[in-house]
């Protein structure tokens, strides 16, 4: 009837949301197609991947992320005893407290927390990485404990720093029988890795941009005078590019720092080591370091403008003071000879 709402405006579609957009590309390519084969499989111009790659871009409120009923074979939450002891790392916020509260034992009501909550992550190669949001503002990071250490004090070190640097805010480290849980502030959005293909030159320019800023921004933190490289505060170095690799011996400078980056194979003769260090930049100079630098720990959200805005840098495990060449060495860790997405041109 002519007095009664149009159901359109009560519950109006959003066509600006990743998903959303990643429809309007596929179709306009399935157009362009037609329109040059008329007669074309429609089926077959798909990728096969297409249903599981939107689902990837739909935003957790869509989806509603997956609780216990349907825990995968390798999440956590199997493995988790109730009489298992918990350890407090680093003090817990009264957020964190607050959601843990009305349980007889902490250990029963973080186990009650991660079994309610949402995944919004789990590592396709260790069982025990996975990221729960836990309420509407708290996420928690399950990994392993040295790592979560390394968070935990840099995003500490950020806050006190750089607070207005977009990263997440610490809300305390906790060790449940054999897992480490770090609690942080949730931030909404998308990471670049999916948005990417997204975005029409322009944007990855202006996206670039954000990211320059924000790495120079980082890179002017000072650093202290006589500060060991590698973590804020142990001063442990690690080379992760293959396998985990950390320093056993205090290292204060660029020189020593390259020593260790140098000893770590087995094959390589002297000559050829001594080569390549001879091509190695000629910098004493230490920065603030992200360390792993790369689309998926970017995160961003599109504006009503169609504009996008970097949100949130995530992921500081591999954090620390490191020469001022270690982060592009890192960025560039995963390039192939076939790569084919052009972040690396743009970044």
């Amino acid at each position: 009837m002519a007095n009664q709402p149009s159901q359109n405006r009560v519950n109006k579609a959003n066509r600006r949301t990743v998903a959303a957009r990643y429809n309007v590309k596929v179709l306009r390519s399935l157009e362009a197609t037609l329109l040059d084969d008329p007669e074309a499989d429609i089926a077959a111009i798909l990728s096969s991947s297409y249903s599981q790659k939107l689902q990837t871009f739909k935003t957790p409120n869509s989806t509603k992320g997956r609780r216990t009923a349907s825990l995968s074979t390798n999440d956590l939450r199997h493995r988790l005893n109730g009489d298992e002891p918990t350890s407090v790392i680093f003090p817990l916020s009264a957020e964190i407290e607050k959601l843990a509260n009305g349980h007889p034992s902490r250990t029963g009501a973080l186990i009650k927390l991660l079994k309610d909550s949402e995944v919004l992550y789990e590592s396709a190669w260790a069982a025990s990485v996975m990221v729960f949001r836990v309420s509407e503002t708290i996420v928690a990071k399950a990994g392993h404990e040295d790592y979560s250490i390394t968070e935990h004090r840099t995003l500490t070190y950020l806050q006190e720093h750089l607070p207005d640097f977009p990263a997440p805010r610490p809300h305390g480290l906790v060790r449940l029988g054999a897992h480490c849980l770090l609690f942080t502030s949730f931030i909404p959005g998308v990471n670049l890795e999916k948005a990417w293909t997204l975005l029409d030159h322009s944007q990855k320019h202006d996206i670039a941009g954000q990211i320059g800023t924000l790495l120079f921004d980082m890179r002017s933190i000072p650093v202290p005078k006589n500060t060991l490289l590698g973590d804020v505060e142990s001063g442990r170095c690690r080379d992760l590019r293959r396998s985990q690799r950390i320093s056993k011996e205090p290292i204060t400078s660029v020189s020593k720092f390259e020593d260790f980056i140098f000893s770590g194979s087995e094959t390589a003769t002297p000559l050829y080591i001594n080569m390549l260090r001879e091509l190695m930049p000629e910098t004493k100079k230490i920065v603030f370091t992200h360390g792993d630098i790369r689309p998926a720990n970017i995160m961003v959200k599109q504006n009503n403008n169609g504009t996008w805005t970097v949100v949130a840098i995530i992921d500081w495990e591999s954090s620390g003071f490191y020469p001022e060449y270690w982060e592009a060495v890192k960025a560039t860790n995963l390039l192939s000879p076939r790569e084919q997405v052009d972040w690396y041109q743009k970044a």
